[in-house]
């Protein structure tokens, strides 16, 4: 049975896109998330279409969940009999519409020590979509986790 886990963050996205942009009023942190994938099938498994939404707990404590960005990968192989490292593009992004009192801005940036606080690791959850093919037989799963992993912006600058 193949095993997919998200090994950290990288500041390489993937697909070339600048670390930190600005779209209209909305603040976007673009990263790569390192997935550790292990294949130790005979036959390799292709994966297409991996879109993922990822959701930011409620600072507040309540039950809560704000969507906050994702991201998306067209394609990719998972050699037979492996264990294979690949870099899925990924993407927070801060919209004020969504946030009116601040209240995800400001844990953002004590989470990401950007208020004199010390770093600490975020936690997203996030729901995958994802179509998986072995020779002419595909899945389309659905994965619902969560990762905690380093802030990629750090004393004002971006891993």
């Amino acid at each position: 049975m193949p095993t997919i886990e998200v090994g950290g963050v990288t500041n390489s996205t993937g697909n070339g896109s600048k670390p930190l942009s600005f779209n209209g009023d909305k603040l976007q942190l673009n990263f790569g998330l390192t997935v550790l994938a292990k294949n130790p099938n005979l036959l390799p498994i292709y994966v297409s279409d991996m879109n993922a939404t990822a959701y930011y707990p409620d600072p507040l404590g309540t039950a809560n969940a704000y969507p906050v960005g994702g991201g998306f990968l067209p394609y990719q192989e998972l050699p037979k009999y492996s264990d294979f490292s690949f870099i899925f593009p990924f993407s927070i992004v801060y919209d004020p519409m969504t946030d009116p009192d601040q209240i995800i801005l400001n844990d953002l940036a004590d989470k990401c020590g950007l208020t004199g606080s010390e770093p600490q690791d975020l936690t997203i959850a996030y729901t995958i979509q994802v179509t998986a093919r072995v020779l002419f037989v595909s899945v389309h799963p659905t994965i619902m986790s969560q990762s905690t992993f380093p802030c990629p912006i750090q004393n004002n600058t971006v891993l």
